[in-house]
Formats: structure tokens, sequence, C-alpha cells
């Protein structure tokens, strides 16, 4: 019971700070300064930020208490002031994780004081960021010792920076279209951040993929053969094909939806909401495989890894 729940309380942590940072960020790259097809002009951009920020604290909070419950044996002896201070003061994980709900809080602080607009965007989008950070701690990157600590945790960190990029923004992308009839204003926001965020997915992908290689390399070695006939190569080789469908619908998008979008925009609304009606179909098969891939990372990432094993390197 008390693993299911640190690996579902990850999830949660994984997914909200995805959030808080990816959503954030796109509002600002991709979204107009002001007017129709703005941030600061969808109902939903607050509520949303804001609630990723909740959840990422209460998440840390309770993950925090179920790892040290892990860890004591019991969530009775987790419960008690020396194993939860053993956790904090002595425990990468642990100073991780007060750091990350202290960004958690001041993200929910910025997002209730605040106006609607580009500063709060990017302050949170920051905040987000560090947060984002601290989930490094989490992974196997920082657990690995000697020399191959810090190239191996900060590809663990770029790799969680970019899916938290990808991720985020299929967030707000779902917001975007949920509206079925858009103004011709609106549309062109939609079709101009689907254009701006194609160019910055280039680079996470690239940015995947490379700190995925890092990561095996470190974790699974050079033997496939028996690494695959573990739990661990088994959920990694999942992973890949997750990825591999979540790569296969954002180069959909760049070839269709865009300039189905663009086409709508001049022609009639039928030819709109059918575009539209595409693209929603298709960011849902790609939300569904982006969370299917968290839930892996999730799952994965309290396991031992073959290397570890006595797996050659």
């Amino acid at each position: 019971m008390i693993a299911l729940a640190v690996v579902l309380l990850r999830l949660v942590q994984y997914s909200a700070a995805s959030v808080l940072m990816g959503s954030a960020l796109f509002f600002v790259y991709a979204l107009p300064f002001e007017g129709p097809g703005s941030a600061a002009s969808l109902r939903w951009s607050r509520p949303l930020l804001l609630s990723a920020a909740i959840l990422l604290a209460v998440g840390t909070i309770f993950g925090l208490v179920m790892q040290t419950a892990e860890l004591a044996g019991s969530l009775s002896d987790a419960l008690t002031a020396d194993s939860l201070t053993a956790v904090v003061t002595q425990m990468d994980l642990g100073k991780a994780a007060l750091t990350r709900t202290a960004f958690a809080v001041l993200a929910a602080i910025c997002i209730v004081m605040m106006p609607r607009g580009r500063p709060l965007w990017f302050g949170t989008g920051i905040l987000g960021t560090l947060a984002c950070i601290t989930l490094g701690w989490m992974g196997h990157g920082g657990a690995t010792e000697g020399a191959g600590h810090i190239p191996h945790l900060a590809a663990d960190i770029v790799h969680v920076l970019a899916a938290a990029l990808w991720l985020g923004a299929l967030a707000a992308f779902a917001g975007l279209v949920s509206t079925r009839e858009q103004e011709a204003e609106q549309l062109l926001a939609t079709t101009r951040a689907l254009q701006r965020f194609s160019a910055i997915g280039i680079a996470l992908v690239a940015a995947i993929a490379a700190t995925g290689l890092i990561n095996g390399w470190y974790l699974v070695g050079t033997d496939l053969g028996a690494a695959i006939q573990s739990v661990y190569g088994q959920l990694l080789a999942l992973k890949l094909v997750l990825f591999a469908g979540m790569l296969a619908l954002a180069a959909l998008h760049r070839q269709r939806s865009v300039p189905a979008l663009a086409d709508g925009i001049s022609s009639n609304l039928l030819s709109q909401q059918d575009a539209l009606a595409s693209l929603r179909r298709s960011l849902l098969c790609e939300a569904i495989l982006g969370v299917g891939r968290l839930m892996n990372e999730t799952r994965f990432g309290t396991l031992e890894p073959p290397i570890t094993m006595g797996m050659p390197m």
C-alpha cells in the first residue's frame, strides 16, 4: 500500500510540476501578448496554474511522508519527529522536497496576488522550472555515486525539464481547442501557437532523446538482451514506445493540423470546426500517451535498475 502511494504521489508531482512550468511558459512564448487568444483573455489560465501549484505542494508533502514511511517500514514510524527530521536534514530527496514545496507555495501566492499577464506567466514559469529541477533528486540520477553523479543528475534534470515543457504545452493546447467555435483572431492565435511550439518541439525531442541515452547508459548498460528480461527494462521499452507515439502525433500536428487551421481561418465555419475537431482528437491521443509515459516514468523510477543488479556496463 505504501509503495503504491509513493508511485501515485510521484505521478501527482511530475504532472503538477509539468503544468506549472510548461503551461506558464507556453503562455509566454506561444500566445499573443494581449487581446483575443492571449493567455490573459482565457478564463481557465489562472485556475489551471493555481490548481497545479496547490497539487504540487500537497503532493510533495504527502509524497515525502510516504517515502519516509517506505524507508522507516511503516506509516506510524514515519510520522515521528526523528524520522521526518532525518529524511529532511540528511537525505537529498528530503531537502529537494522541502525546496519544491516552497517553490509551489510561492507560485500559488503569485498566481493569486498578481494580475493576469506576461509578468505572472513568466514568474510562474520560472518557479515551475525550479520545482521541476528538484525532481531530479527523485530519480536515479540523484542516487548515482562517484564520478557519474553530476553528469547523470544533470541528464535527469534536463530530461525532466524537456518532458515538462512538452506535457505542459499539451495541457495548454487542450484548453485552447476546448472551445468548439472560435473567432478568427482566436483561431489565428491557436494556429500560431502550434507553429511556435512545433519549432521548440524539435529541440525538446532532441533533448529527451539525448538525455534518455545518457540515462540508459548509466542504468541499463550495453547488455540490452539481459536488460529486457528485467521489469525495469520492459518498462523502459514501453516508455520508448509511448515516446515514439507522441512524436508521431506531434509530427501529424505539424504536417496536417497547422495547415488545416490556417486554411480554416480564410474558409467557412465548417472547415474551422472540422480542423479543430481533428486537432482535438489528435491532442487527446497525445495527452493519453503523455499520461501513460508519466505513469511509466513514476513506476520505474522506484525500481532498482539492471546496472545495479550485477549487469555489466
